[in-house]
């Protein structure tokens, strides 16, 4: 069985001052398997699909229980107050979830207990779940 792989002529490339990571990044993928490359161009065609399609308005954490706060506190206290404590919170839950995995990450590369890290962050992400659940069956949209 005769494998075939894919060579690209990289010291023409190699020779010009503003292309020499373009011919090391074609250097490494000649030298990846058939799967990996359609693995990474299938990542990397997904993670555009993701990106474009999103919908920043609908991914908001705690967006129905800060129309909720607004409308019940709103006369009370200002709204940039609401906007303000709500976007901490966000910011909160995002930085110590991510902060949780990629300790986990490094824990685990260092051969130490790294899923006590990992149910903390996913329990973050539950909680979050829990709340936006339970504030779209409470309070509807």
């Amino acid at each position: 069985m005769i494998q075939r792989s894919l060579r690209f002529n990289v010291p023409v490339l190699g020779h010009l001052p503003f292309t020499r990571p373009l011919a090391k990044l074609i250097a490494r993928l000649s030298r990846l398997s058939r799967w990996r490359i359609v693995g990474i161009i299938g990542g990397i065609l997904l993670f555009a699909f993701i990106i474009f399609q999103a919908n920043p308005a609908f991914a908001q954490l705690f967006g129905t229980a800060e129309d909720q706060a607004q409308t019940i506190f709103g006369q009370y206290i200002d709204q940039g107050i609401i906007d303000f404590l709500f976007g901490m919170l966000r910011i909160v839950v995002w930085v110590s979830s991510v902060g949780f995995v990629f300790f986990a990450i490094y824990q685990a590369q260092r051969g130490e207990q790294w899923q006590p890290l990992l149910q903390n962050a996913f329990i973050i992400i539950a909680a979050v779940v829990v709340v936006e659940g339970l504030s779209q069956l409470f309070f509807g949209v």
